[in-house]
């Protein structure tokens, strides 16, 4: 297993074409704004840190319940505690920062020739990406060649929450495409829909904002690649990719930019 704490196109520089059987990598989806549930996430922790008790003062529940026909005071504490009558349910990070911004259509571009270029023939790439953006990805995979595209989609069973007026169902699923380098790729199914259904990663091993399901990559690489064949992410983040391939007895090559994250993967590697 070779991990490193570098930049994925230098890490790419280092490997030879044609030694990589299965792409399996997940990068920014170039998706971070500032919503209305990200200002929540952020005023949340600031009055927090500040021990702030109340934002809200009696007058403007008052207020908030005539202009909302509110007939009890059932959730007045949770709205003058947090300004919102779900109090802190919904309150979820959706801003990922430079991480995500400093990303473009033109590095991953680069990204999807040079994962091409590494592939043995026969090879597969399986790239996770924004929804709403997947018409752009597939013509970039056929800009560079890859074959039989087709679409995967990965159904989380336990999603969080988001805010409804913005793109709610996105969050409870997320698509990949994946692309051929040439003919005859391995693939060890006979009946495949393309549906994966999966629970978000949990507990202490989740550290990643956007960390993909352990048991959807184990299968994923199970599927399109044999023991012993060599697997790549470039974008490892929470480190999946490298704890699936070593469960299911795969040599892993792969980086992270991030030394906060690379430290954290190295742990639990």
């Amino acid at each position: 297993m070779d991990i490193q704490n570098v930049d994925g196109f230098h890490y790419l520089s280092t490997l030879p074409d044609q030694s990589i059987d299965l792409v399996l990598t997940d990068p920014p989806y170039i998706i971070s704004r500032e919503t209305g549930m990200n200002t929540h996430y952020n005023k949340v922790k600031e009055n927090e840190a500040n021990e702030v008790e109340f934002v809200k003062t009696e007058a403007e529940w008052e207020t908030y319940k005539v202009e909302h026909e509110i007939l009890n005071d059932d959730k007045k504490d949770l709205y003058r505690r947090y300004g919102s009558l779900y109090g802190k349910k919904y309150c979820v990070k959706t801003d990922y920062g430079a991480w995500d911004s400093d990303f473009s259509m033109e590095l991953l571009d680069q990204f999807i020739g040079q994962y091409y270029a590494k592939l043995k023939k026969g090879g597969t790439l399986i790239l996770f990406f924004d929804l709403w953006k997947i018409s752009y990805l597939k013509d970039l995979l056929e800009k560079h060649k890859f074959k039989q595209i087709r679409m995967i989609e990965w159904i989380k069973t336990n999603p969080q929450p988001l805010n409804s007026s913005v793109n709610y169902l996105t969050n409870c699923r997320e698509i990949a495409l994946v692309g051929v380098k040439g003919t005859k790729p391995t693939f060890h199914s006979k009946y495949d829909n393309g549906i994966y259904r999966f629970p978000l990663q949990g507990g202490k091993n989740r550290f990643h904002p956007t960390q993909k399901s352990l048991e959807l990559f184990e299968a994923l690489i199970q599927k399109h690649s044999n023991e012993n064949d060599v697997v790549l992410d470039t974008f490892l983040g929470g480190g999946t990719t490298a704890l699936a391939c070593k469960h299911t007895n795969r040599q892993f090559k792969g980086c992270e930019i991030s030394t906060d994250y690379f430290e954290q993967v190295m742990k639990l590697i």
